[in-house]
């Protein structure tokens, strides 16, 4: 689902944005325009079966609330660009009721949704639902770790439980960067930075390497570099560490993993980079662990990487 909904009725099934639906009837005792659904839980198991509007229903009522909005738009004094207009629209809730038809029934059932969840691509085609379907990930899955002090997280991590985290190793490369973007282009190569004379390069051989050894890989990689991941079928547990300030930074002390004392300088340059990442990347985070002492840190991530490995893990599918 790609919306909230609470239901009004008894039949109506209520879901948040994300959760997982299993339609199992398109047209329940010949009524179109809805279907029937369970409500499953992270691990793939039925909780609760009820009504949703079906897709085609959803689309129907989206573009009927962008076309209101368009107009109201033109006819406005002081107009607006048009994103922003839809965006004001969809937040008014409940103005357009229809009654008199069974249409207007309908869409009157419709207000139970939250559409300030709900995402437009750029020609105002609305998408409520998403197909997806299961993995079982039996190999221990990838994990990346945004956020400030990261080498000094890693660190404790392998060291306290080596037989469950593995750093992936850089294979330092001296090519042309025509040659490792080639690399990266035919899949062989996951992500690089460049160093004085070479390359440090994230090799896809060396994560399976790695995840055959039956170890979390701690991956090396910008978080732009995720979504190549996702094109060969490598779906990483992404953990970020979010700090309430840069003095909860700065005041961070580990005389083993954190030899050199964190500057007013560094703590802000990692406390403003980390925000950039949480608001670019955010859709990626698996979970969101807070700062503070490097253990406290090291035993969220921990927890957060037992239960994403424990639940079904569910990837986009193609179109609805």
């Amino acid at each position: 689902a790609l919306y909230d909904r609470l239901a009004e009725v008894e039949q109506d099934l209520s879901f948040k944005k994300d959760d997982i639906l299993y339609v199992d009837d398109t047209l329940p005792q010949g009524n179109f325009g809805c279907w029937m659904a369970w409500q499953l839980d992270e691990n793939a198991q039925k909780l609760e079966r009820g009504q949703i509007p079906s897709k085609y229903m959803m689309e129907q009522e989206f573009y009927r609330r962008h076309s209101m909005s368009e107009a109201k738009d033109e006819n406005s004094s002081t107009k607006t660009s048009s994103a922003a207009a839809r965006r004001s629209f969809f937040r008014r809730k409940h103005k357009h009721k229809r009654s008199g038809s069974k249409d207007g029934k309908d869409l009157q059932a419709l207000d139970t949704i939250s559409t300030d969840s709900i995402p437009f691509l750029d020609d105002a085609v609305s998408l409520a639902y998403q197909r997806v379907q299961k993995v079982d990930c039996t190999s221990p899955r990838p994990v990346l770790i945004l956020g400030p002090l990261l080498d000094a997280v890693k660190d404790m991590l392998v060291k306290e439980s080596p037989g469950k985290f593995c750093r992936c190793p850089l294979e330092v490369m001296k090519a042309s960067q025509q040659a490792i973007e080639r690399g990266v282009k035919d899949c062989l190569f996951i992500d690089y930075k460049r160093r004085s004379g070479h390359f440090d390069v994230t090799t896809v051989a060396s994560i399976k390497e790695i995840t055959e050894k039956d170890c979390h890989c701690l991956l090396d990689i910008a978080p732009h570099a995720i979504e190549r991941l996702h094109s060969i079928h490598i779906y990483p547990i992404v953990v970020f560490i979010r700090y309430k300030n840069t003095k909860q930074i700065k005041e961070q002390k580990d005389p083993i993993f954190l030899r050199d004392k964190v500057t007013q300088k560094h703590s802000k340059e990692q406390f403003e980079t980390a925000q950039k990442i949480e608001q670019e990347y955010s859709k990626y985070f698996t979970g969101v662990v807070q700062g503070g002492p490097l253990s406290t840190i090291c035993t969220q991530i921990m927890t957060t990487v037992d239960q994403e490995q424990n639940k079904v893990l569910w990837i986009p599918a193609g179109p609805l």
